[in-house]
């Protein structure tokens, strides 16, 4: 069984799935994405970016926590199980010293909005700056390459790498 699911605790007296202190949700995707897909494209960038700054926040909490008793490719390790039991689809992490490369096959998010001609996956990008971030052990940024929701590829693309290094398309 995977870790992460065999840790979730479902209460349904108090109607809350805990993993620990931190409390989880289960949503359709397309519920959510299906919000942001009715929005103007200005409003709906505003949106991918504070969702993806909330995501490093709050999932970053998660994330420092597991990078206590696991660092360094450990906690790759862990992010990519934990992913994939919540949901987030199945995720693939290449490390060098300069940056990360996530694939992310079958993104709920790209699945939940579906086709379009911009990246929609910015939970994934928060989520993963926080863990390049524990894992850099200094501030990391993140860019979505490619997105399943603009192509016929099942996978979406990432890289992150330290605060203040460049990303493809990022010059600094």
């Amino acid at each position: 069984m995977n870790a992460m699911v065999s840790r979730l605790v479902h209460d349904l007296e108090a109607g809350e799935i805990r993993d620990g202190d931190r409390r989880y949700l289960i949503m359709r995707p397309d519920v959510l994405m299906g919000t942001l897909k009715g929005l103007d494209d200005m409003t709906r960038g505003r949106v991918l970016s504070s969702l993806a700054n909330s995501a490093a926040l709050h999932g970053g909490r998660s994330v420092q926590a597991y990078g206590q008793t696991a660092p360094g490719r450990a906690l790759l390790e862990i992010m990519c199980d934990a992913s994939a039991g919540l949901g987030w689809g199945r995720w693939y992490i290449e490390e060098s010293a300069e940056e990360l490369k996530l694939t992310v096959h079958n993104s709920p998010f790209a699945w939940g909005y579906g086709a379009c001609t911009h990246t929609v996956c910015a939970p994934i990008v928060g989520i993963f700056r926080a863990v390049a971030t524990q894992f850099f052990g200094t501030p990391a940024v993140v860019e979505e390459l490619e997105c399943a929701a603009m192509t016929s590829q099942l996978a979406c693309h990432f890289v992150a790498s330290r605060k203040g290094g460049t990303l493809p398309g990022n010059p600094q």
